[in-house]
């Protein structure tokens, strides 16, 4: 299968996009890089490369592109995303600033325990929750981690993708005159 060099482009370009965000992030404090606000900033990126890449692939290709095609552009474009965002944590948090990952695993673990208490935790249950779960933020900072999170995350995006790769694939057919 060929692929449109489009593809690489706004990939290549999002992925950019997802690394200034990061370290602006960082920049401005370990809480935004753990927030939420951080989180929200790259789904919409993602999901706005999925249609950036949707539409000016279909169009480069005159207006036909099938739902296979499609969605391997889709997830090509995302892929360089996760990735570029994969490389980018460890060089941050393993090279550039391994105590990070005390500072992340603190205020994590704080928002955690906030939340659980408010579920009725208590006790031994509480510690053996947060103990698991700070093993679990430790882990996702390891070169092994950070594969199993690329992995999930390809998949989760993968999903949304295939409804992207839906809507906007054409068949010769259906095909819409620019």
């Amino acid at each position: 299968m060929r692929i449109n060099q489009l593809v690489w482009q706004h990939g290549g370009l999002a992925a950019l996009i997802a690394i200034i965000i990061s370290l602006v992030a960082y920049i401005m404090g370990v809480e935004m890089l753990v927030g939420w606000q951080i989180g929200l900033a790259q789904s919409l990126l993602i999901i706005t490369t999925m249609i950036v890449v949707s539409r000016s692939i279909r169009q480069d290709e005159d207006g036909v592109i099938d739902f296979t095609r499609l969605l391997i552009h889709i997830m090509i474009a995302v892929g360089c995303i996760l990735v570029s965002s994969l490389v980018f944590n460890l060089v941050l948090f393993n090279l550039i600033d391994p105590d990070l990952i005390d500072i992340v695993a603190d205020i994590t673990l704080e928002k955690v325990e906030e939340m659980i208490k408010s579920f009725g935790f208590k006790g031994d249950a509480l510690e053996e929750t947060l103990a698991e779960t700070e093993l679990g933020i430790r882990n996702g900072y390891t070169l092994w981690g950070g594969f199993l999170g690329l992995i999930y995350s390809s998949v989760f995006w993968g999903v949304i993708a295939l409804i992207f790769a839906a809507i906007f694939k054409r068949s010769p057919d259906n095909k819409i005159n620019f």
